[in-house]
């Protein structure tokens, strides 16, 4: 996978910063009102050691009011334009084509598609720019879910889940592919959280399964979120404990990409895990 001139190294997990400049996201709403704020945050996260960094200007939490094209683009422009010249990849979380488009231009060298592929004027704008594309699987729209919980799309057993995401998954990358955009560039994201049981999430975290058959980069983003709050008891501000372990299950279940807010601390946690990984895998190769 190539961002921009740069050719990544995917045998390391990549730890990936997010950058919302939303109002009312779950975890972290309102904390960037400006450009300077938002480039405060960005260096922060560079120092702490991010290798990307997300720009998101739409919350896609359960019940989030979806916002028009005119707003996100007001959102992140400037967030993108402030942060221009910083020596890390750039990544635009959207599902619209448009504010993709402008963020390819300002920068941005990745797209994070919630919607897998839900805007068809997605795919042209991905391939035109050249940019790498995230494909996450979402069996709702943005703010229908009143609470986090399995989608009605989805099967409640956690094989049949896995199966079905997989085919999904599959099916958007097809689609991505005949739109122009090398197979190479994209990588696919379950959506650990986004209308799935608890134990379907915990499965996607643990790797393999209908997933791998894909051979495609695996994204995961599951920091602060609710089924971590299901099993630890923890309120959303308190979940780095939580998220830490998520995130090394992660790791060692074969995650490229790990999005997560507090970046200082799983660039430990992805560090450990990734060396528990890599001698687990030596170990195997010498018994």
């Amino acid at each position: 996978m190539r961002l921009g001139g740069r050719e990544l190294d995917l045998t390391r997990p990549l730890l990936v910063g997010i950058l919302n400049v939303t109002p009312d996201s779950f975890s972290d709403g309102g904390q960037l009102p400006d450009a300077q704020a938002v480039l405060a945050r960005a260096s922060q996260m560079l120092d702490d050691g991010a290798d990307l960094l997300d720009i998101g200007g739409e919350s896609t939490r359960p019940g989030a009011e979806p916002v028009g094209v005119d707003v996100e683009l007001q959102r992140v422009l400037p967030a993108f334009a402030a942060l221009q010249g910083l020596p890390v990849p750039l990544s635009i979380d959207t599902r619209r084509a448009k504010v993709a488009d402008a963020a390819l231009e300002l920068g941005a060298v990745m797209v994070n598609d919630v919607s897998g592929f839900g805007d068809p004027d997605m795919g042209a704008v991905v391939a035109r720019h050249g940019a790498a594309w995230v494909l996450m699987h979402m069996p709702h729209a943005v703010g229908a879910m009143p609470q986090s919980g399995r989608a009605g799309a989805m099967p409640a057993g956690v094989a049949e889940g896995l199966e079905r995401v997989a085919q999904d998954l599959e099916a958007a990358v097809q689609r991505a592919v005949a739109a122009g955009v090398d197979r190479r560039q994209i990588a696919v994201d379950p959506g650990v959280g986004f209308g799935k049981t608890l134990q379907q999430n915990l499965a996607f975290l643990r790797g393999g399964g209908p997933l791998a058959t894909l051979g495609l980069p695996l994204y995961l983003g599951p920091s602060r979120k609710s089924f971590i709050g299901a099993v630890s008891g923890a309120p959303v501000g308190d979940r780095v404990w939580g998220t830490a372990a998520a995130v090394t299950a992660a790791v060692l279940g074969g995650a490229a990409f790990v999005r997560v807010h507090d970046v200082a601390a799983m660039r430990q946690v992805v560090d450990v895990a990734t060396a528990l990984r890599d001698a687990v895998a030596q170990g195997e190769r010498t018994a």
